[in-house]
Order: structure tokens, then C-alpha cells, then sequence
């Protein structure tokens, strides 16, 4: 007993089956997680270090190198990244696919730990995060109020941080604006060389009349008792009193400084909508899902909201929101393809019956997939609910082709039970072939190690298991149906569009009949004809007609604008920047809320734009960036400005999720700083010279203004000093250096104050008051001067390093050019250029050559593996053979709808080419079946073909139609998240079409070659 007579004959048993899957496919839908794409990015584990008042190079050799060395020998380690600023390294190491992000973070901080007393003093305690430090935060958002700006910075940093971060998935959050309170010594440099003294000494005695000193514990016979001294300040004039002991003599040190409570310089600005803000933005951990994180933050956002209600709360970039529309766009598109799909099948199948076997066979076979998934352990991203989308249409083919052939057998006149069983049965190796075809296209993609092959995984294992369900389905639930649908007889619908339809089905068969007859005595004239069409198809792409590019742009409706004012410049210069790009921005309708931020490089900025909904504003992001970057040209002529739309659907690209990565990137790698930055300056030119570049950006900034103290040592060793002694002086001269905390400081809402010893004035010494510091040598006290020399200088702003190697990264935006025309300019040129150092491509440059290589390789072996099946399935090595030009003849179609609908050759198209092959093969593989099995009966090889052609070419219609009405929503979507997968859907209706009408026409002609001149290899 087979399985669809089974299926027949037990009908309650069959659907109690399918009911028991619906229940796990339910049960599984709402447990699969949610993401925008599968997590393909590396995990990331960073260290960040502050180290106040130190220049760029000093951070590098005394902060960046050490604790890069130390750890390169982590466990699953990939590559280490640093970037290192005045005052701040930054150290990201990259780990491979087998990484626990959790684990790998305790060794780092283990690792850190253990070199801690090799580091600078001075330094902040290094902070491990399981994150990319350039990686995008997932949400941003102010946070407002009647409150002075010191107290709500003091609030956010203290208890809204703290909240926040208690979100699950949650990896740093980041307080920056407001202002921060302080406890300053500004202390006058004159009186202190009047005393001999220096700024240590003065540091020093604060620190250590700030104590406390636990004793231990004493006991009666029934009490324990704890002995402390508490010593600690609780008043700033507290400090006042303070003996400074240095050059043998004591003073009080107000005698020597001015003591007050004040805010900190403010070097960090934020502001929401043009009011002052403090900002906080949020990082999600490492495989932490974007989804669950966002939805945990704003639920602890809304108890913070509750429980402050004089705050404002304004969220201004929240990454989930897109992804969260993004696949609820998907599952519409799913459903209106569903629905068109039924439409078809409705006129097709003529009435209700056969088009809700159709419609019931569908769903089932999605609700098991489901099931599947679930077990799998996959989510429901876009690659997985795309995978669904084209499933309809695939879905559609196994049941139409049974349900036809049932349909047949109905009208010569069988009982509906023996109809449903002989119409299955004799298509079954059809059918067979047809699905297994789809899965040994979506196989060698499933199983690729690579990072694309990761990303689309789950897309083609999701095709597997619905194509593999609905065979199943095809042949249970879809005969049992049938018998029992029409169990009466067959009903034909009657009526004036039932009866135009049926004149035009068999006006199409004779045309199409008549069609076949004229290319069957012209065969040559025909494949001519074909040939010459294909190799026209494929030139357009070299040719640079159709465009290639690694994944389409999407209108996310965010964009980041960067800010950078010439070097040198502070963060008044570069606020007030900022409030001229505002003014603009306040009259921009699109822009629903923006929120501009002084970075902790105080001549850059950047402001975060949060548009409307698609549907809600007239214009796209693009113009709307566009419009900026003219403003600005226009406006803010000393302001190099680049504009970057947000693109969080961009994936696989090496160096951390950072949603503002240019396409066109370059990185030069090198030893010696000064060819770096010559080259550097090459290279930019060459940007600036290339057609299609716009924001060009170098990543090295000479010219930050320093001053250099270059140690006399001769004279040190004169003065009986040391170096250390010069450090001790110098260091904290400047920006000051913390001697302790006003603990629990009733002004600061209960938090410590730091307390910031530094000459008056020190943030406006010119040389000479360098070179007039005191410095403590065996002598007594010397001017900094008499054993140095101060001269004034530049350095750089930040240094990159790869793989402890030091490189500068140029990088630019496209405007209207193709990215591989662009690349393949600039390899010309940089291979032509005199360069001292080496250079790679970055970025999606280097993403799209290897995805392109693999998804190649990928279809090359599909096709070798539907070749290997066919010839399994038919016993012969020539029958498949013929089979094989179907993809050709659906190429010609595909590449000509890219060129029409202005879309691009990327990693979605390309996929669109890979399902495009499977399907296609359904129509060579329905027509050489019938035809050998009209031969088998006796027919000859060529009144088989047109036999076969006429009685095929409604199945193969509908399969077609169904299909490309299927893909049209996707095609046609306008909403968010749909620009990833048009291109796809426009290649996949092109060749769909081309492919149908040529693979009826072209495949006959070749059959009768190979029957004519190979007869016994057929």
C-alpha cells in the first residue's frame, strides 16, 4: 500500500496527522526569536582605557601596545584592532565563529589585570566589553528636564545607566552632555615657587588627609565592636585647612590655591531637538538579539519614566524599530503573494474546489515548516521569511502539477478515488524530480562555512524543509482532498468568463502549437536567435550596464552627519558648529527628532537624525542627505562634513556591526608613520579624483597642536633630578590629576566628587608658563625650563593599528556609479601608483568579491547536483543534459528585468539566479518526463515533443504565472526593509518568464537533435 492511497482511504487518520503537526507548528511560531538577519558578524570582546591628559603617542606606546600584546593569546582570537586618541585607547579583539563572547571576556579581564601594574598610574581602570567599541549602539535617546544639567548628568550616569544596563543583552551603556561637579584646587603657580614647592606636593598632602582607616574589632562578652578613623572630607572648606609640606616648610593650602565647587570644563555637549540633553546610548553584547535587547530597554525605559515623570525620556534612534517593520513587511508580502497566488489558481483551476486543496495544501506545508525551524534553531529574520515568500510559488508547483494531472483523469471519466490515485501516481517521478531539484539547489549554500554561506543558511534550509513538506503534502493531503472534492464528478463552472477563459487556453495551445511547428523546422534560425540573446544578457554586466554591488541600499529612515573642524579647534568652535547645522535641520519637515553630541575628540561632532516612516514624508533618505551635504557646501565652507545613511542591512562585513562603514574602503598598512601619511595624502587624492566618490574621509589627522618637552639630561644629572621627577611635575600640570573624592557628596545627589588638583589658569598656558613649571630636584626647586627644552609641535589626532600594525583607512560613499566600477578604477590606478607601503581593499569591497566567488562556486555545484539526480532519476546521461539549458534561457530574462527595473547585480540577485535555477528546471523537467513517457508508449521522438508541449503547457503556464504573481508584491513593495529583496524578485520574475516561453520552444528542438543523432542515449 503506497502512501497516497493510505492517504485516500483513511482520510480521519491522514488529518488528525496534519492536525497534530498545525498544533507544533503553532506551539513553534511563537517560541522562534526574532532578528533583522541571521547573526553571521564576529563576535567582538573590547578593552578601553582612559588616560587623562596624555598625547596620542604617549597612549599608544604606554597603554595600546602593552595590552595588545597581552591579548593576542587569547582563546579563539581572530585579529586585534586599536585606535588610539589623545587621552583614550581603545582595543578591540575580533574572535572566531566558536567564540563564548561571556568566556572570552573574563580571560581578557584576567589578562588585563595581570599587566595592570606595568600600565601608567594614571590611567582609568581598563573596562572589558563583549563588544565592538565601533560598533553602533542599538538605541540612542535624551533625556530632558527642569533640572540644572549637572544634576540630571548626575541622575542618568548613577541610576539611569545602572537601570539600562540591567537590561538582558545589554553591554555598555554610554553617558555623554550635561555636566559633571567637581571639587577644583586651582593653584597659584607663583606662590608656589615661592615656597619651593611643586604641584605633587600638593597632591599629595590631599590625598592623604582624605582617609579612612579601619582598625579591626574589639569585643565584650556579648558585643563585637569595629574600630575605624574616618578622616574622609565632607565639606569642601575642609580642604582648606590642609598642611602642604614640601622644601621643608608647611603652609596651609589656602595659602597656596583657590578651593571650589564647580561644574568640570565642558568639553562634551548634547542636545535634543535644539534643547540640552544628557544622552545615553546603548550597546547589545556580542550574539546578543537586537530585538530582545531593544524590547527589554524600553520596558526598563518605561518603569524609568514612571518613576521620574519630571524627565523627558525622547528616544531617538531605536535600530529595532526598522528590523521589527522590516519583517512584518516580509510577512505581508508573504501573504499578499498568498493571496494573488489563490487569485490565479481560482481562474486556473476553474472554481473553488481545486483552488482550496491549493490554498489548504500551502499553509500546511509553511505551518510544518514552522516545526522545523523551531527545531533547527533558527529565527525569524528576513533571510528565513524571504525563503517563505518564494516558497508560495514553489509550494504551488507540486500540488498544481498532481491536481492537474487528477483533473485529467477526472474528465476521461475515473471514479474521483481512482483519479486521485492514477493522476498521482503517474506524475510522481515528476513531482519527485521536480522537488528534489529545489533542494539540491539550496543544499551546497546551506552547508557553505563561510560567512555567506552562514547568512544564508537558514534562508536555504527554510526552501528545504517547506519544498520537502509540500512534496509530502502533494501526496497525502492534496489526493485525499481531491477525491473527496469531487467525489460527485467533476463540476465545471459555467458562465461568460469560464467560457472566455476555455476559448483562451485552446487558442494558446494551437498558437503555441503553431509556434512550435515553425522553430522545429528553423532550429537553427531559433537557437541563434537564443544564443545571441543570452551572450547579449551576460555582456551587460562586464560592460558595466547593469551595475554590481555587495548588498542594495535601504532607506532605514536614520542618518549619522559627522562634523570635523580643523585640528586644534575646541569644543566651543565645534558646539557652535553644531547649532548652525540645527538651524538647518530645524526646518528639514522629514526629521522627527535629531540629536547632536561634541565627541570626546573636541574638534569633531556628529548628529543622529531620526526620520519619519517611509509612508509618512515625500522624499527618500538619500535626498534628504543630499540636501544636507549642499547646506553645508554652501554654508559651512570650514566644516568637512560627511553624511551616512544608517544601514543596519548590510552584513558580513569584517570589523564589527558599524552601521555608518562606507562601501569604498582602503586601508594602508605600514610601520613607518611618515610613509603612512604620505601615501595616505596619495590616496585621498586619488578619492577625489575618481567619478562616483563623495564624503571622502581620511582616517589620519596631522596637526593636532602640542607642546614637546625634549629632557636635557646633562643638566638633570647637575640638578640632581630624574626624569620621574620632571614626570611627576609635568603630568598633572596641565589637565590636573585626581586627588581622591568628596565622598557621598550631598550636592551631587549622594555621589563622589572628584576632587582635581591643577595650576590656575593651566587651561590657557602658553610656553612660557610651561617652561616656568617647577620641578622638584636634590637642589630645591628649578623652573621646568632650566632642564628642558619646550618647544611647540603637532601630533596626531588618532592612530589605527591592525595586528599590532599601525594603517590609515581612506573611505568614501558612492553616488551614482556601480561599487565593482569604482573598485576596479581605483585597483588600476593604487596598482600603478608608486606606494612605499601595502594596501588592501576593505569593507564590502572585499565582502562582495568573496561572496560573488562563493555564490558561483555554490551554483556550479547545484547545477552538477541536479545533473547527478536527473540522470539518477532517468537512467541516462544525456536526458538531464537537456534539462541544463533551462537556466541559460532564464538568465536572458533575469538580467534583462535588472536593466529595466534599474537594479543591480548583489548577494540578493544573485540568490534570485540560484532559486531561478531550480525553478526553471520544473518546466524542462515536466516536458522531457511526459514526452519519454509518451515514447515509452510508442509515440515518435517528435510527436512526443509536441504531444507533450501541448498537454504540458497549462501546468507549466500555471506554475509560471503563479510564480511570477507570487514574486510581484515583493517586486513592488515599497515599504521598509523591501529594497534588499526587489532585485531578487525581479530576477526571479524575469527568468521565470524568458525561461517558460523559451524552454517551450528551445528544449523540443534539442530533444529531436540528441533522439535524431543519439537515439539510444535518450
Amino acid at each position: 500500500m503506497n502512501i497516497t492511497h493510505f492517504s485516500i482511504k483513511r482520510p480521519i487518520g491522514i488529518c488528525m496527522v496534519y492536525a497534530l503537526i498545525c498544533v507544533l507548528g503553532f506551539i513553534s511560531y511563537f517560541r522562534i526569536g526574532v532578528e533583522l538577519l541571521p547573526e553571521v558578524d564576529s563576535q567582538f570582546v573590547s578593552v578601553i582605557v582612559s588616560y587623562p591628559g596624555a598625547s596620542t603617542e604617549s597612549v599608544e606606546q604606554q597603554v595600546t601596545k602593552p595590552i595588545e600584546e597581552e591579548l593576542s593569546s587569547l582563546s579563539h582570537f581572530k585579529q586585534v584592532r586599536s585606535a588610539t586618541r589623545p587621552g583614550r585607547s581603545e582595543i578591540f579583539v575580533e574572535l572566531d565563529a566558536d567564540a563564548d563572547a561571556d568566556l572570552v571576556a573574563i580571560e581578557a579581564t584576567k589578562k588585563v589585570s595581570r599587566i595592570r601594574k606595568s600600565l601608567p598610574d594614571d590611567i582609568s581602570e581598563p573596562v572589558v566589553l563583549k563588544r565592538s567599541s565601533e560598533e553602533y549602539p542599538i538605541i540612542q535617546l535624551a533625556v530632558t528636564g527642569q533640572a540644572a544639567l549637572d544634576d540630571i548628568y548626575s541622575l542618568a550616569d548613577s541610576v539611569f545607566k545602572e537601570r539600562l544596563q540591567q537590561a538582558s543583552g545589554v553591554a555598555d551603556v554610554a553617558v555623554s552632555g550635561g555636566r559633571e561637579k567637581e571639587i577644583a584646587i586651582e593653584v597659584d603657580k607663583e606662590r608656589l615657587n615661592s615656597y619651593g614647592m611643586t604641584l605633587q606636593d600638593v597632591i599629595s598632602a590631599v590625598k592623604k588627609e582624605n582617609v579612612i582607616i579601619s582598625s579591626g574589632s574589639v569585643y565584650t562578652e556579648s558585643l563585637e565592636k569595629t574600630v575605624r578613623m574616618d578622616a574622609q572630607f565632607k565639606e569642601p572648606k575642609e580642604l582648606e585647612h590642609v598642611l602642604v609640606r614640601g622644601n621643608g616648610q608647611a603652609v596651609e593650602l589656602s595659602q597656596l590655591a583657590k578651593i571650589t565647587a564647580k561644574d568640570k570644563r565642558a568639553i562634551v555637549y548634547s542636545r535634543v531637538d535644539g534643547a540640552e540633553a544628557v544622552s545615553l546610548e546603548i550597546y547589545k553584547a556580542s550574539g546578543a538579539n537586537i530585538v530582545d535587547t531593544a524590547e527589554s530597554v524600553l520596558t526598563q525605559l518605561e518603569k524609568l519614566r514612571q518613576a521620574y515623570p519630571e524627565y523627558v525620556f525622547t528616544v531617538v534612534y531605536d535600530q529595532s524599530h526598522f528590523v521589527k517593520e522590516s519583517l512584518s513587511n516580509t510577512l505581508h508580502t508573504l501573504l499578499e503573494g498568498l493571496v494573488t497566488t489563490g487569485l490565479v489558481l481560482f481562474l486556473f483551476l476553474r472554481g473553488w474546489r481545486s483552488s482550496m486543496a491549493v490554498m489548504i495544501a500551502i499553509p500546511m506545508s509553511l505551518i510544518a515548516t514552522f516545526f522545523l525551524m523551531y527545531v533547527a534553531g533558527f529565527t525569524f529574520n528576513m533571510m528565513s521569511l524571504m525563503g517563505m515568500s518564494l516558497c508560495i510559488g514553489i509550494l504551488v508547483d507540486d500540488s498544481i502539477v498532481v491536481l492537474e494531472n487528477i483533473h485529467r483523469y477526472l474528465t476521461m471519466g475515473y471514479d474521483a478515488e481512482t483519479a486521485a490515485e492514477q493522476g498521482r501516481n503517474e506524475i510522481g517521478m515528476a513531482a519527485i524530480a521536480m522537488t528534489l531539484c529545489d533542494v539540491v539547489v539550496f543544499l551546497p549554500i546551506a552547508f557553505m562555512q563561510s560567512t555567506t554561506g552562514k547568512f544564508f543558511q537558514q534562508f536555504g534550509l527554510t526552501i528545504v524543509f517547506a519544498t520537502l513538506m509540500s512534496l509530502v503534502v502533494s501526496f497525502t493531503l492534496t489526493p485525499m482532498m481531491a477525491s473527496k472534492f469531487y467525489r460527485h464528478g467533476l463540476d465545471e463552472p459555467r458562465g461568460k468568463l469560464w467560457s472566455w477563459l476555455d476559448n483562451l487556453e485552446a487558442q494558446t495551445i494551437a498558437q503555441y502549437e503553431r509556434l512550435l511547428l515553425y522553430c522545429l523546422s528553423k532550429p537553427k534560425k531559433v537557437l541563434l536567435a537564443i544564443t545571441a540573446s543570452f551572450v547579449a544578457s551576460i555582456a551587460l554586466v562586464p560592460l558595466g550596464i547593469v551595475g554590481s554591488e555587495y548588498m542594495p541600499r535601504t532607506d532605514e529612515s536614520a542618518i549619522q552627519v559627522n562634523l570635523e573642524l580643523p585640528t586644534g579647534y575646541n569644543a566651543d568652535k565645534t558646539n557652535a558648529a553644531l547649532l548652525e547645522l540645527e538651524d538647518y535641520l530645524q526646518t528639514v519637515p522629514e526629521i522627527e527628532h535629531y540629536m547632536t553630541n561634541v565627541t570626546t575628540t573636541q574638534s569633531n561632532g556628529k548628529a543622529t537624525l531620526s526620520l519619519f516612516g517611509r509612508s509618512e514624508r515625500s522624499r527618500d533618505v538619500w535626498q534628504i542627505a543630499n540636501d544636507i551635504r549642499s547646506f553645508a557646501k554652501e554654508n559651512m565652507a570650514n566644516v568637512k562634513l560627511r553624511v551616512n545613511e544608517i544601514q543596519s542591512s548590510v552584513t558580513g562585513v569584517s570589523g564589527g556591526r558599524q552601521l555608518v562603514r562606507s562601501p569604498v574602503q582602503v586601508e594602508l598598512k605600514g610601520n613607518s608613520m611618515e610613509q603612512l601619511v604620505a601615501d595616505g595624502h596619495k590616496v585621498e587624492e586619488l578619492f577625489r579624483k575618481t567619478k562616483g566618490l563623495k564624503d571622502i574621509k581620511n582616517s589620519y589627522v596631522q596637526g593636532m597642536p602640542e607642546f614637546k618637552v625634549q629632557v636635557d639630561r646633562d643638566k638633570l644629572r647637575y640638578y640632581g633630578a630624574s626624569v620621574d621627577n620632571i614626570a611627576q611635575s609635568f603630568s598633572a600640570a596641565i589637565g590636573g590629576r585626581e586627588a581622591g573624592v568628596l565622598a557621598n557628596d550631598t550636592r551631587n545627589r549622594g555621589n563622589d566628587t572628584d576632587i582635581y588638583v591643577r595650576f590656575a589658569g593651566s587651561d590657557g598656558f602658553g610656553l612660557e608658563d610651561v617652561r616656568n613649571l617647577p620641578v622638584r630636584t636634590s637642589k630645591g626647586s628649578v623652573y621646568l625650563g632650566d632642564v628642558a627644552t619646550v618647544s611647540e609641535g603637532v601630533g596626531p589626532i588618532t592612530i589605527r593599528r591592525v595586528n599590532k600594525e599601525r594603517i590609515i583607512n581612506i573611505q568614501a560613499n558612492l553616488t551614482d556609479r556601480p561599487l565593482n566600477e569604482v573598485l576596479g578604477e581605483l585597483r588600476n590606478k593604487l596598482d600603478s601608483m608608486d606606494l612605499k607601503c601595502s594596501y588592501d581593499f576593505a569593507g564590502q569591497a572585499t565582502s562582495m568579491n568573496d561572496s560573488f566567488k562563493e555564490m558561483a562556486m555554490a551554483l556550479s555545484l547545484s547545477l552538477i547536483l541536479i545533473y547527478l539526480l536527473l540522470a539518477v532519476l532517468y537512467e541516462s546521461v544525456f536526458t538531464p543534459f537537456i534539462r541544463m539549458f533551462s537556466l541559460p534561457l532564464g538568465i536572458i530574462g533575469g538580467i534583462f528585468f535588472l536593466l529595466i527595473t534599474k537594479n543591480t547585480i548583489n548577494l540578493y540577485s544573485l540568490i534570485g539566479i540560484l532559486v531561478m535555477d531550480g525553478l526553471v528546471a520544473k518546466n524542462g523537467t515536466l516536458l522531457l518526463d511526459y514526452t519519454l513517457t509518451l515514447m515509452h508508449a510508442g509515440k515518435s521522438a517528435r510527436e512526443a515533443v509536441i504531444e507533450a508541449g501541448k498537454v504540458r503547457l497549462k501546468p507549466i503556464f500555471m506554475t509560471a504565472i503563479t510564480m511570477v504573481v507570487g514574486m510581484l508584491p515583493t517586486a513592488l513593495a515599497m515599504s521598509e526593509g523591501s529594497e534588499t529583496r526587489v532585485s531578487m524578485a525581479w530576477v526571479i520574475i524575469g527568468g521565470m518568464l524568458s525561461s517558460t516561453v523559451f524552454t517551450l520552444l528551445v528544449i523540443p528542438i534539442i530533444f529531436l537533435w540528441l533522439a535524431k543523432h543519439h537515439p539510444n542515449k535518450i
